[in-house]
């Protein structure tokens, strides 16, 4: 018997669980339908308030000396004595003898042409002499022979004296001649600078006119950078413009770089243009930041025919000065980053890159929690972020987050982030 219902318990196990699976859904309640709002997707968003910004023009370039020369030798010679800093990398200050030519054959050059003029000074007061004798002569003549007539210059001695006086002109000449080549023995730094390259060494012979060496200033560094035409219209870069062939530009606004003309200085008068833009100058050099102040001073003649970009040259006094943002020189071949500040805008406001859509379209979060599709007006693009003019109220934001799909007042969810500045 009890094989018989061990046999029938699994069969009376599963009747039981049957029963009580269909009394506990006989007796369940239906559950309550609720409906969930469409709140929207998730946006960060941040606040773009309206202010007054200046223009900052970022270009990059290397840095050149602004005086660049080769040194060259008036006169022929031995060098007997450089200077001990003449050397590759050596400095050297305004006024330094760079080098000296054996002077000794200029010197015997100074003391022949003194010796001339001695001669040629002894030969105009003979001929004087000789002059005033010879109106004396024909004045005895005159006087014994009842003689109406004046005297020829010839008679007079007049054309031998103006031959002296000449004579001594070209000996002084020569002497002052002598006296300069003998001054060129010596060649004087013209600046403040350093010396590029060199081939000079004591006991070299030097030809006149031929470069020996290569120097340049370290009072001025220049750095040429490529800027848009589109920035140039925020920048006022100092040049002189004839009145006639820019009459065009004469009633161009302020933005564009070329102040208004005064006719009354008449056709050929030049103009002045605004003070320059200033600039700043950043590298990074033996694992540090440094920065100098510098300005521009010019513009290139023409636009870069393949990227249509213009030359810009900033300049920077005493590159060699130590500063209170740098110790360290702004060394020639330096690459750098620079900033020109251009005119001041009102009215901006500062958002990311990304919150500029297609055709300069701004998503905005209004107060009530839709999304708004806005025109905006590009003033100026940085490299992450878009200076623009647009209209905001005071409980609406930026939408920086990208969607799909966006519509005209859909429903977002608003997830704030720190205003840009």
């Amino acid at each position: 018997m009890k094989t018989t219902l061990l046999k029938f318990l699994p069969l009376v196990i599963l009747v039981v669980a049957a029963g009580v699976f269909a009394g506990l859904v006989s007796t369940r309640q239906a559950p309550e339908r609720r409906t969930v709002p469409d709140l929207g997707p998730l946006v960060e968003t941040l606040e773009a308030p309206a202010q007054s910004l200046q223009i900052i023009v970022e270009a990059q370039g290397s840095v050149s000396p602004a005086d660049e020369i080769d040194l060259v030798p008036q006169v022929p010679g031995v060098v007997v004595w450089k200077a001990p800093d003449f050397e590759p990398g050596g400095f050297f200050t305004r006024g330094d003898v760079l080098l000296r030519i054996d002077p000794r054959d200029y010197d015997l050059a100074v003391t022949r042409a003194a010796a001339a003029v001695v001669r040629a000074r002894y030969q105009l007061e003979l001929t004087r002499e000789e002059a005033v004798v010879a109106r004396q002569e024909w004045d005895m003549v005159k006087q014994h022979r009842d003689l109406e007539s004046e005297p020829t210059d010839l008679v007079l001695r007049l054309p031998q004296v103006r031959a002296a006086e000449a004579d001594l002109l070209a000996a002084q000449a020569g002497l002052d001649d002598a006296r300069l080549r003998l001054g060129r023995t010596e060649i004087l730094a013209p600046f403040d600078g350093r010396v590029r390259q060199t081939t000079l060494d004591v006991g070299q012979y030097v030809v006149a006119n031929q470069p020996v060496s290569r120097i340049y200033s370290i009072e001025r560094a220049e750095i040429t950078v490529a800027v848009p035409h589109q920035d140039m219209a925020w920048l006022v870069i100092p040049q002189s413009l004839p009145e006639p062939p820019m009459a065009s530009l004469a009633t161009a606004e302020p933005a564009t770089g070329v102040l208004s003309s005064n006719r009354s200085e008449g056709p050929q008068a030049m103009r002045a243009l605004a003070a320059a833009p200033r600039a700043r100058v950043q590298a990074e050099f033996a694992g540090r930041q440094h920065a100098w102040d510098g300005f521009v001073t010019r513009a290139a003649a023409e636009l870069d025919a393949r990227s249509r970009m213009l030359r810009l040259v900033v300049e920077v006094d005493a590159p060699y000065s130590a500063g209170p943002e740098s110790d360290t020189p702004l060394l020639v071949g330096m690459f750098v980053d620079v900033q020109i500040h251009g005119e001041s805008v009102d009215g901006v406001r500062v958002i990311p890159r990304v919150a500029l859509h297609e055709d300069d379209i701004v998503w905005i979060a209004d107060g009530g929690g839709n999304l708004r599709l806005r025109q905006a007006e590009v003033v100026h693009v940085r490299d992450e972020e878009v200076l623009v003019r647009l209209d905001l109220a005071d409980d609406e934001r930026v939408v920086v987050s990208q969607l799909s799909g966006v519509t005209e007042g859909m429903r977002i969810r608003v997830l704030a982030r720190e205003a840009r500045s």
